[in-house]
């Protein structure tokens, strides 16, 4: 017997009907631009599916036979977690891959930056080591050229500051990557994530001026919306430490380029990961690509890709086997 599944989102109807023969289990409802979620509620729903739709009692009363929630992604902001519970529901997340390839690379721009992993790579590449008045000799366990070429720019992510402008999905995926590798994490958004997503992503909020101040890396993971066009320029770049990094992973109208490359030129930041810009592709005459201490990446954060079928398959997967006790 079908059990019926509703999805509180619009857009997905298209994924719905491309994905309903893999799923022979369930009968998928799909909210639209012309049925909202709590129109199509009702007593045949046994699972509940959202992404950014809102979970909240009023939608709740009218799935009498509902067992189990799933969030499309890890931040369940939008979701009434105390309603959820207190009917005792199942209730579950599923990573979304977008957010998911976003936030790697975020992370490897920050651990590469850290150890200045351009600049060593072209340094071993071009025999370096010969202007140090260096020879090659054969290695043993105790006798190697540790740390041939000197790079005082390296160092370890343990214990330093990273601050998240945007908490999305993305921005909470990064934070769990970094907590593991030991860093300390600040966030700012328009509205604070509850305590219990704090704890969860282990990420304190901080205003903007002071997570700018704080942070020994701040990674831009906004959406690039009129509020955001230029929001970090001359005066929030200025408020950084010189030993602090800058990493863009979001939209490259976000950041004042100019500003960014003048602060990078005199060195009153110490560096940045960008895999976005003002124009794409970067011209080829841009500052940036004479900088030694900026990486740069094509536009490569979206990793392999991903779709709406993509994402609600490993949510019907998994609401699947919920259903299936």
């Amino acid at each position: 017997m079908k059990q019926t599944v509703l999805i509180a989102d619009e857009g997905y109807e298209a994924a719905a009907a491309d994905l309903a023969e893999q799923f022979p289990d369930l009968n998928l409802v799909c909210a639209d631009d012309s049925s909202a979620a709590g129109s199509l509620a009702s007593g045949d729903v046994a699972g509940l599916i959202a992404g950014a739709a809102a979970v909240d009692e009023a939608l709740l009363s009218g799935l009498p036979s509902l067992r189990a929630v799933l969030k499309l992604g890890r931040s369940y902001h939008n979701i009434d977690v105390d309603a959820v519970r207190g009917r005792g529901l199942e209730f579950a997340c599923v990573p979304r891959k977008g957010p998911n390839c976003v936030a790697e690379l975020a992370l490897t721009l920050i651990l590469a930056l850290s150890k200045d992993l351009v600049i060593n790579n072209e340094a071993v590449s071009l025999g370096a080591y010969r202007y140090r008045g260096l020879k090659p000799e054969i290695t043993a366990e105790r006798k190697m050229a540790f740390h041939w070429m000197h790079n005082m720019r390296v160092h370890e992510v343990v214990g330093k500051t990273l601050g998240i402008i945007g908490m999305g999905e993305i921005g909470c995926e990064l934070a769990r990557r970094a907590s593991v590798m030991g860093m300390r994490n600040l966030y700012y958004k328009r509205s604070p994530l509850s305590d219990e997503l704090e704890s969860l992503f282990d990420a304190s909020y901080a205003e903007l001026d002071a997570l700018l101040a704080e942070s020994d890396y701040v990674c831009v993971a906004t959406p690039h919306t009129p509020q955001t066009e230029g929001m970090i320029g001359a005066e929030q770049i200025a408020l950084m430490k010189e030993s602090a990094y800058i990493v863009n992973i979001a939209r490259g109208g976000i950041i004042d380029e100019d500003a960014m490359i003048e602060a990078l030129s005199e060195n009153r930041i110490a560096g940045a990961g960008l895999d976005v810009f003002t124009y794409e592709p970067l011209p080829a005459e841009s500052p940036l690509c004479a900088l030694d201490n900026v990486i740069l990446c094509p536009h490569i954060g979206g990793g392999t890709g991903t779709n709406r079928n993509i994402e609600l398959g490993a949510g019907l997967a998994e609401m699947s086997r919920i259903l299936a006790g």
